[in-house]
Order: structure tokens, then C-alpha cells, then sequence
């Protein structure tokens, strides 16, 4: 898309129109709002030879993006599934994204990143805009940077003076308010405070109990001190908290023969609590010659997620995981600042992420005889000896501890050049490198036994007393050297058009799994309880995979190439992108789900291939009324993945949507001398599909739409609207998953409608 608004910090905001600037809803042309610097990127934002695609205040508003899984479809071949809780918040860009162990797509909010996915979903408030920018984005941006980037920004104080207060209530208990305040002490210091406070009752019943099983509320807000202290200089010094607490996991068992999914019916507490802070301090000094800046960051999690991990009304086997981070980071950046043809940016990145997650898995009654128990039984089964004794466990419950301290740290160095004019006007090449480093610990503990016994006839004699606990300490470290390297061209072909071409690589770190720890300690105290009876077993004891062997996961690495052109085809009027693109994949990073069933884990799937198209239209149709059309289409397949039981070539990657779209339109009117001063109203069609749910695509959901409207009115400084989300009430599968071999799916939620009232002053 050309773009309504093409925005990036630290330049000066230049409107199309004179507008009254606390309106919440305008009319812009199709150059809504233009800022066109960068701390690092060495191209005007306005012709960036890459696929960006920015929302702008308005954009936010009118199609009621509260959280980032709401620009879904919006975004050309970007997906975020609404699923789970606000633990699971895979984005997927071009077939490229991962659900567990990392993330595949980078987000950061004031240029500051956040270093796992667990934190992405959160309240969107006070929001200058959204960029999104699609495909690899290494050289500036570094790690898990593969599929794109997602850049957040808030309001300056500077940009904005007064307060806002907004109310909405909808269907399902839903109420939300948000209140802030922007202001400037003198022309040098200003700054902004916001809290919010959301809430629903939840969309789904939990069978078992009568209850809802999605409720949930969260609360926050945000302060930015902002100082602009003389031409030259600029500080901003942003805090924001956030804390959730939500019903989690509502998923219901799916039915293949017939397609249907049942009601959530699960009896142990599935639930969600997540504590977030985040700090980040902006130092940016500037002359006619360079620009300096200086980002700091510092991000606080702390969670405990909650789940009845069968899924069903036994009591088979539950999870409690909980993760403790502190996120540090800091870039350093400096890049030309002139309108010289030759352009420039060098930096250098560190950061260390603490991550200690707690994952205890406990056994219940029916897991103990349902799942456990059978493995010894077919012990006896299989030994064709008449005098074999049967073994028992004699555990009500089993509890399996598991921490994990998964410490990481990492730089880089990254230089960007840009030249403008090669050889003829309006032919520019950019080329950049990063070279990254990256080392990551894993320290996994955890000690448990299970009581067994032996039962020759009636008689029953206790083992446990010949065998210890198992204990596992085990530590291991990988280390990560990558060279990023990007080259694009571009030919202006005038002031309002240009083509491009670009080949970069992409690179998503490896790591370690910490959801496997059940399944690993289970197999280590078999082993153990086995070997203090291997005289007595007519059977050879096969060791366990080491655990550092299980857990960890390679880099996944890509190329990607893109051909692209941008045109406004009528000024101030028609504006259009089409973007074809290119991915190899290498040692491609999918979800499993372990032998045992009680898990999944992060693996590599040898080669896949994405290719596909993006296009986006963006129209002034008539004064007041604008139109935005914005299609992706993306065949995403395996060139070459076998895990050792079926050949996957040629299947398609799971969880990635074959097509996105969504058409837009928006409409405001302006009454001259009478008693209202405006009317609104927008639409936006979403659609989605077709998506496989396995790599064996046997499960899929199939192309769906949805449609979220809104309409309103504006006296003074009041505005008064009605909303609705998926007002066709579409049923659709948001999330698959499995657990012993049963199929669960969580449907995407049913029909929304409200009212909210808001005060700009």
C-alpha cells in the first residue's frame, strides 16, 4: 500500500489539510500525514525500496485495532491467530512465524524490542501509529527479525495537547475505558499519562462447570516524559505496566467425521495471570552533518499460566507453567543527515534476557491409569514369561517438576549505504550487513519418582525402596554466529512511482524447548526404575536421548527476493503496491507434538519454500469517503521434510493462510451550521484461508470473512458510536491442537456490538 500515513519518530508532522488537530475522526487525502526521518534507515520512508504498510491514528480507530491480533488480513499475508491466551501471540508473515520457543517476527514499541512473544499482546493506547514492515529485516533490525517487523509508536506530547476519556460497553459483559492526558510545561518539556481498564465476561461456557471459560480483564497505562531541550537535542523516557488475568484455553473437542466442534468441557482451572513492565529511554542529538541516538530498554515479565492440559472432564494430567524475565537491550546509532546522494548508518546492539520458566506437570488419577499405567502393563504383555510380575504405581497423584533457566545474550554490529542517482537520476542502490552474535544457556532441574509395586498372585510387595528419585541437572550452551547481508535497487521512474528489487537474508535464532520437561523426565525415571530390575527384565533398557539433544532447536535461515512497485496513479487520489516475492527456507522451525501426547516442542523440518503476492489500493472515491483494498496470497509448501515415518514433500507449511484481504471503507461528513458538526462511519472485511492445521493437512480451516463495522456522530467534543465485530456472526476454527492423539479446536469469537462515548478536550 502507498500508504495513508508513512511515519517514523523524530521529524515534523505535516498535515493535508487544516483540521481542527483533537478530532478523533478526519478527513485526510490519501498523504494523510508524512514524517520522514529514521535513527537508522538510510531511504526516505516515503519510497523504502521493501513492503511497509502503515496504520495511522485513524486507520486504528476506524477499523478498531485494540490489540495487535486486530490488523490481521488488514496487513497483506499477516496473520495473528486470537487464541489460548495473552501467553500465545504468533504472528505470521509470508508463511514465516512460530507458536512456541521463540518468535519469528520482530516488535518493537518506541524503538525499543520485545524480547519474547509472550509480551506482544497487550492494549494498544495512545498510539502514534503501527508500521509493518514484511519480510527479512536482519541488517537493521538483527534476530528473529525473518518475516518482518512490527514497530509501535506512542504519542508525543508535543504533537498533542489535552485529554482524552472514552467509555465503550458491549454484549458479553465487555467494558472498556481509557483516559490519558498530553501536555507541555514549556516549549522545551512535555509529557503524557494514560490508564486503561478493560474487561469481558468471556464468549465460551465450560460445560463442566456452568462458567465462562475465556473471562477476562486487564488494566494498565503508560507515562512518557519528553524533552526538547534545543534543535539539536531530544530525551524520552517512556513507562508503561500492564496486568492481565483471563480464563485460558477454551478448546473444544473436534469431530473429523462430521466437522463439528463440541463445547469446552474441561474440569481442572485453565487460566492466564501476566504482570508486565517496560522502561525505555531515547537519547537522539543531531547536527547538520549526523544523527546520534541512543535506545535503552528494559522489559519486567512475570506470568502463571494455568492448564487442564487433556482438555477433557478427567482428570488425566494438568500444567503450570509460570516465567520470570528481565530483558535488557541497547543500540547505539549513527547516520548521516544530509541531502547529499550518498547516505549512510552504522550501529552497534547488545542485550541479555533472564528467562526462568517453571513448568510442573501433574499426573492425576485418571492420567495415572490411563496413560502411565499402560506402559508397564505392556512390559508384562510383551516378556512371555508366565512369572514376570505385574507392576503397579501406587501414586494418587504424580508430580513432575521442570525449571528451566534459558539466559541468553548477544551483539551486533550493522552498517547500511545508501546511493542515490547511480549513473542516472532516480536510481539508488542500498546494500547492508549485520554481523551477529548470539549465546544461549540452558539449565534444566528437576527431581521426581514414581512408587511402584510388584504383584506376584495376591501377594504385593512395595519397590520404591530400591530405587532413588530421578534427578535431572543438566546445563548446556549453544553459540550463534550469522552474516545478514541485504542489496536492493531502485528506479524512480518519476516523483509519484518507483520500482524496486531487493535480496536479503533472513535469520531466526535457535534455542531451546522448555514444554517438553514431562515427556523428557518421564523417560528418564523408566529408565531408572527399569535398570534397578534389569537382572529380573528379559528385555534390553534403551537410554534416553540426552536432554540437551531434545531440547534444543537449530537457526532457521532464509533468502529472500522481491520485486516491487509503488505508484500514485491519481495525486491525492489513487494509490497502489503490488509486491511479488520469493522465500527458501532453511531448516524451517514447526511445532511438534511429542510421542507421549503431554506436549510440544519446537523443531526443525528440513526445507520449505514460501512465494506469493501482496497488492494494496488506497482510494479518495469522493470528498470524505476513502476506500483500501489490501490482498495477499502466499504457497507456503515443504521442499523437503520426513520425520522419519512420512515424507511431507510437497504438503503445505502448517498455520499459514493460502489468501488475506480486506476491503475497507470509510466515510466522514462535516455539517456546516447544524446541530451536529459530524457523522462517521466505517466497514472493513476481513478474510482469511485457507489454513491447514497439520503437516499432514488432513485438518484445515477454509477461507472465512468477517465483518467488523462502526458509525457515529460528533457534537463539539463529544463523539457518540455503535460498533459491532464479526457482525455476520461467521463460525470459524481460530486455533488447532492435540493432546493423546485428540483433536481440539477453539473457535474464533461469535458476534460483537457496543456503544462507546468519548470526550476530547
Amino acid at each position: 500500500m502507498f500508504m495513508a500515513a508513512i511515519l517514523l519518530a523524530g521529524s515534523e508532522i505535516v498535515m493535508a489539510d487544516e483540521i481542527n488537530p483533537k478530532d478523533t475522526i478526519r478527513t485526510y487525502n490519501i498523504e494523510e500525514i508524512i514524517l520522514t526521518s529514521s535513527t537508522k534507515e538510510t531511504n526516505d520512508l516515503r519510497k523504502l525500496p521493501g513492503s511497509v504498510t502503515v496504520l495511522s491514528p485513524q486507520q486504528i480507530i476506524g477499523r478498531q485495532i485494540d490489540a495487535l491480533k486486530d490488523i490481521s488480513s488488514f496487513v497483506p499475508n499477516l496473520y495473528m491467530p486470537d487464541y489460548g491466551a495473552k501467553l500465545t501471540s504468533a504472528i505470521y508473515i509470508r508463511g514465516i512465524g512460530a507458536r512456541s520457543s521463540g518468535q519469528s517476527i520482530g516488535m518493537y514499541v518506541d524503538n525499543v524490542p520485545y524480547l519474547d512473544k509472550s509480551t506482544f499482546d497487550f492494549e494498544l493506547t495512545d498510539i502514534q501509529r503501527i508500521e509493518v514492515l514484511r519480510g527479512p529485516q536482519g541488517t537493521l533490525y538483527g534476530r528473529n527479525a525473518m518475516g518482518g517487523i512490527v514497530n509501535i509508536y506512542t504519542i508525543s506530547p508535543f504533537d498533542f495537547q489535552g485529554k482524552k476519556l472514552s467509555v465503550s460497553a458491549g454484549n458479553y459483559g465487555q467494558v472498556k475505558v481509557k483516559a490519558s492526558h498530553y501536555g507541555v510545561i514549556n516549549d522545551k518539556f512535555g509529557f503524557t499519562a494514560g490508564v486503561y481498564y478493560d474487561r469481558n465476561s468471556g464468549f465460551f461456557t465450560n460445560e463442566y462447570t456452568g462458567k465462562k471459560a475465556d473471562n477476562e480483564q486487564s488494566v494498565g497505562g503508560r507515562i512518557k516524559l519528553e524533552g526538547r531541550f534545543n534543535p539539536n537535542f531530544r530525551m524520552a523516557y517512556t513507562l508503561s505496566a500492564d496486568y492481565s488475568d483471563q480464563g485460558a484455553f477454551p478448546y473444544g473437542l473436534y469431530d473429523a467425521a462430521s466437522g463439528s466442534v463440541a463445547p469446552v468441557n474441561i474440569n481442572d482451572p485453565s487460566s492466564y495471570k501476566r504482570t508486565m513492565v517496560a522502561n525505555s529511554l531515547l537519547l537522539e542529538y543531531k547536527t547538520d552533518q549526523i544523527l546520534l541516538s541512543s535506545t535503552t530498554g528494559y522489559q519486567y515479565l512475570n506470568d502463571d499460566m494455568q492448564m487442564d492440559q487433556d482438555f477433557s472432564p478427567k482428570s488425566i494430567f494438568t500444567l503450570n507453567q509460570k516465567q520470570k524475565q528481565h530483558a535488557f537491550s541497547e543500540e547505539v546509532a549513527v547516520k548521516s543527515n544530509t541531502d547529499r546522494n550518498y547516505q549512510w548508518s552504522f550501529g552497534l546492539y547488545g542485550f541479555y534476557n533472564s528467562l526462568n520458566t517453571d513448568g510442573p506437570v501433574t499426573f492425576k488419577e485418571d492420567g495415572i491409569k490411563e496413560v502411565l499405567q499402560p506402559v508397564f502393563d505392556q512390559i508384562k504383555e510383551n516378556s512371555n514369561n508366565p512369572k514376570m510380575p505385574a507392576l503397579k504405581i501406587t501414586d494418587k497423584e504424580l508430580y513432575i517438576p521442570g525449571n528451566f533457566d534459558t539466559p541468553s545474550f548477544g551483539l551486533a554490529l550493522f552498517h547500511q549505504s545508501t546511493y542515490n542517482n547511480l549513473f542516472v537520476d532516480g536510481l539508488s542502490v542500498t546494500a547492508g550487513v549485520r554481523l551477529d552474535y548470539e549465546k544461549q544457556k540452558l539449565g534444566y532441574t528437576g527431581e521426581a519418582k514414581m512408587n511402584m509395586s510388584a504383584s506376584f498372585g495376591e501377594m504385593e510387595i512395595p519397590l520404591d525402596s530400591f530405587y532413588g528419585p530421578t534427578v535431572m541437572d543438566v546445563h548446556a550452551s549453544q553459540d550463534f554466529w550469522e552474516v545478514l547481508p541485504k542489496v536492493s535497487l531502485k528506479y524512480e521512474c518519476s516523483p509519484s512511482t518507483y520500482t524496486y528489487v531487493s535480496v536479503a537474508k533472513g535469520y531466526k535464532t535457535g534455542g531451546y524447548n522448555v514444554q517438553m520437561s514431562a515427556d523428557v523426565m518421564q523417560a528418564q525415571m523408566k529408565y531408572d526404575m527399569m535398570s534397578a530390575f534389569s537382572s529380573m527384565i528379559p528385555m534390553e533398557l534403551e537410554k534416553p536421548t540426552p536432554v540437551e539433544d531434545v531440547a534444543a532447536y537449530k537457526p532457521e535461515k532464509s533468502w529472500n527476493y522481491e520485486l516491487g512497485i509503488r505508484s500514485e496513479l491519481i495525486k491525492d487520489r489513487l494509490s497502489t503496491e503490488l509486491t511479488a516475492f520469493l522465500m527458501d527456507i532453511q531448516d524451517l522451525q514447526i511445532t511438534k507434538f511429542v510421542n507421549s501426547g503431554n506436549g510440544r516442542v519446537l523443531a526443525n523440518a528440513g526445507k520449505a519454500r514460501s512465494y506469493g503476492v501482496e497488492a494494496s489500493l488506497r482510494a479518495l472515491l469522493t470528498t470524505g469517503l476513502t476506500a483500501d483494498l489490501n490482498y495477499g496470497y502466499t504457497h507456503a509448501t515443504f521442499r523437503d521434510y520426513n520425520n522419519g515415518k512420512e515424507d511431507f514433500k510437497g504438503n503445505y507449511v502448517p498455520y499459514t493462510p493460502r489468501h488475506t484481504v480486506s476491503l475497507g471503507l470509510q466515510y466522514t461528513k462535516s455539517l456546516q451550521g447544524k446541530w451536529l458538526d459530524q457523522v462517521y462511519a466505517s466497514a472493513q472485511l476481513n478474510g482469511i484461508g485457507k489454513i491447514f492445521w497439520t503437516e499432514y493437512n488432513d485438518i484445515y480451516q477454509d477461507f472465512y470473512l468477517t465483518l467488523n463495522a462502526r458509525a457515529g456522530v460528533r457534537k463539539d467534543k463529544i463523539n457518540l458510536s455503535v460498533w459491532t465485530k464479526n457482525l455476520t456472526n461467521t463460525t470459524y476454527s481460530a486455533f488447532y491442537f492435540e493432546s493423546f492423539g485428540n483433536p481440539f479446536i477453539q473457535l474464533g469469537k461469535p458476534l460483537q456490538v457496543g456503544v462507546e462515548v468519548s470526550l476530547t478536550l
